[in-house]
């Protein structure tokens, strides 16, 4: 009963993910045509700083590529949020302010893409795209600056998006 769990569990996510891939959703997943990605780092206090993810030929493509397929995963079953709280939401008795990073692009043309919201499928021209990475609300997206929903909540997205930051900075430190 277990193995048959995991096996239709697996089977699931490989049509997911082929379907992503397959579907007008994303050739590549959130992939730009000039391939520009920015994090948007926002510190509990509110200040905002923007860093643009600069890809130099050199660079290890198949860490920025792991990123970009979790991020997929992430915008592959989205919800429109509530406003309810359920317990699994609630916060310890201490409430410290997040800081708040965002993975955001710009696509250069208006990208139509299909997107699996609330079990029907929305299709919309995506001028840009961001995922909350960490925060208060990871795994949330907005598309075109003003459509908010909720994506899966995908624990390896998180370190993929970490690998991107950790490349990056050895690439600051080793120019």
């Amino acid at each position: 009963m277990f193995k048959c769990k995991i096996s239709t569990l697996g089977l699931g996510l490989v049509v997911l993910v082929s379907s992503l891939f397959l579907s007008g959703c994303a050739e590549k997943p959130i992939l730009t045509q000039d391939g520009s990605y920015e994090i948007l780092s926002i510190s509990p206090s509110g200040r905002t700083q923007s860093e643009l993810i600069k890809v130099t030929w050199n660079t290890n493509m198949a860490i920025l590529q792991k990123l970009l397929l979790e991020s997929s995963f992430v915008i592959s079953d989205l919800h429109t949020p509530s406003n309810l709280q359920t317990p699994s939401d609630l916060k310890p008795s201490i409430d410290v302010p997040l800081m708040t990073t965002i993975l955001r692009t710009q696509f250069i043309k208006p990208k139509r893409m299909s997107f699996l919201v609330d079990q029907k499928v929305l299709t919309l021209d995506v001028q840009s795209l961001q995922i909350e990475v960490e925060g208060a609300k990871v795994g949330q997206v907005t598309l075109n600056q003003t459509i908010i929903l909720q994506g899966i909540n995908n624990p390896n997205l998180l370190p993929a998006f970490q690998a991107l930051k950790e490349m990056l900075h050895d690439k600051k430190h080793n120019h």
